[in-house]
């Protein structure tokens, strides 16, 4: 599965649940920190799309999506991938 799928697959979770961009972050950042990290990328997306992705796919998305550079993403990152 390519980065655009696996996004386009977020979004549309997202839209068929009705979910804002900052229930599917909460859904996804199970330390409550405020930002998603690899693993729980990993996981929400196996959750919420129901693939698993390869730890390279998880890489190149977080990667593509992260704009400040610290290897995860927080909520703006997210809102501006899916947006």
């Amino acid at each position: 599965m390519a980065k655009n799928s696996a996004l386009e697959k977020l979004k549309n979770v997202m839209n068929d649940a009705g979910k804002s961009v900052e229930e599917l972050f909460a859904e996804m950042d199970a330390d409550g920190d405020g930002t998603i990290n690899g693993p729980e990328f990993y996981k929400g997306v196996k959750k919420l799309v129901g693939e698993a992705l390869t730890p390279d796919q998880i890489s190149m998305i977080i990667a593509a999506f992260d704009t400040n550079g610290d290897n995860r993403i927080d909520v703006m990152e997210l809102r501006n991938a899916l947006s």
